[in-house]
């Protein structure tokens, strides 16, 4: 049980100045979130005062972007394993700064979580989420890098993880960057830095099982070689896992 103290603490309103990693896409607007400058370890989440974590809109953020500097007055509004959340107060939030691409080695390096959460799946099933006890949140560089679009016209991301045995596959992706671009093929870096997260709770979905699909929220490219593989012009080898045969 939390202390009075704790209890103040968590719901003072404190001023807070974050470096925007991710502007991604969520229903009924956006998700925005980056490391806290005061101690870059921890990441910043933030949502709607609505209770439910829901989206904020693009004037709530002064209309930032990845890679911007914000500074707000907020409080922390932490719901199931997205213990990062926070609220904007007083409509506070301004754009102060905006860095480029150089700052993400160091933001890199800061971040406290590196991982994916126990398992090389693009989900975790109701005990490995109930057993969660890292951040909601994960930085990772990655390589051999494809976006796509499933049959389903879902956006997907495919990539290799020096930390993983196999290819990380089917992960979902709200980086509304590539939306359009996928429309007209796959996108495919050598190398990248990304953004991905895990939700507060578990859903259920076709199967009726409990699942918390992980996110990939923002794509860095950080290669020199990239390409754009037009639809229906692929090699029909080129990636078996698609071939319903």
């Amino acid at each position: 049980m939390l202390t009075l103290e704790q209890i103040k603490r968590a719901t003072a309103t404190q001023r807070k100045r974050v470096l925007l990693l991710a502007v991604s896409c969520k229903q009924g607007g956006l998700c925005p979130g980056g490391l806290d400058l005061e101690n870059p370890s921890n990441w910043i989440r933030i949502v709607k005062d609505d209770g439910q974590a829901g989206a904020v809109q693009g004037r709530e953020i002064d209309f930032a972007e990845p890679l911007d500097v914000i500074e707000f007055e907020g409080k922390p509004m932490p719901q199931g394993k997205q213990r990062e959340n926070w609220v904007i107060l007083n409509n506070s939030c301004r754009k102060v700064e905006s860095k480029d691409k150089s700052i993400l080695e160091w933001a890199y390096q800061q971040y406290s979580y590196h991982g994916f959460w126990g398992n090389y799946k693009s989900y975790l099933d109701e005990y490995e989420f109930a057993n969660v006890t890292e951040p909601s949140e994960s930085i990772l560089k990655v390589s051999n890098v494809r976006i796509y679009e499933n049959e389903s016209r879902s956006a997907k991301i495919d990539f290799d993880w020096s930390g993983a045995r196999y290819r990380m596959k089917w992960i979902s992706m709200t980086d509304q960057n590539f939306y359009d671009r996928i429309d007209s093929g796959d996108v495919l870096f050598d190398n990248a830095m990304i953004v991905i997260s895990i939700p507060k709770e578990t859903g259920i979905f076709n199967d009726d099982t409990p699942k918390a699909y992980k996110f990939v929220s923002k794509v860095f490219d950080m290669s020199t070689n990239k390409s754009t593989i037009p639809k229906f012009s692929r090699p029909l080898n080129q990636f078996k896992d698609d071939l319903p045969f």
